[in-house]
């Protein structure tokens, strides 16, 4: 295991199979989701902005989020908005993978490439929520009430 360099949150798994080649910390299900071994959590594949190929409010988040867990996506109805910490941990500023406009985000190969810069969080204080951005690592605070900044947000779930 490498040290993270400043900016990058998370240590680096890199452990290499019999073949010598590295192993990811990271396995892809066909369900729609993504495992990351490190933190024990559950990704969904997709985010909203692959989903509804539109970027949302945080009112469109939390709705978004209501109908993935009525839909029971890839049998599940405990999906929820990622921590600040969560989202950073998938942050990897050696990884690169392309945005919905063809720009360059921090995220492994395995999520999907067209997603969004960022991702809205559970982490809030008062009437502001905060997004961390796939682009540096950074983390901001936004107006929840705030109808015109819209972004996306990647779901989680740990599982049982």
């Amino acid at each position: 295991m490498r040290l993270p360099e400043s900016g990058n949150r998370s240590p680096v798994i890199t452990e290499r199979n019999r073949m010598g080649n590295e192993k990811s910390r990271f396995l892809k299900r066909d369900d729609g989701t993504i495992y990351d071994s490190l933190t024990s959590i559950t990704w969904m594949a997709n985010d909203s902005r692959l989903d509804m190929d539109k970027e949302v409010s945080y009112a469109e988040t939390e709705e978004y989020l209501k109908e993935i867990n009525e839909k029971k996506f890839a049998g599940y109805d405990d999906w929820r908005m990622p921590t600040i910490h969560e989202a950073s941990s998938i942050y990897d500023k050696e990884k690169l993978n392309k945005d919905f406009k063809g720009g360059d985000i921090h995220l492994d190969s395995i999520f999907p490439p067209g997603a969004a810069t960022c991702t809205w969080t559970s982490s809030t204080r008062g009437k502001e929520a905060q997004i961390l951005f796939y682009l540096n690592g950074c983390a901001y605070w936004y107006g929840k009430e705030d109808k015109t900044i819209s972004h996306a947000v990647r779901l989680v779930r740990r599982d049982n």
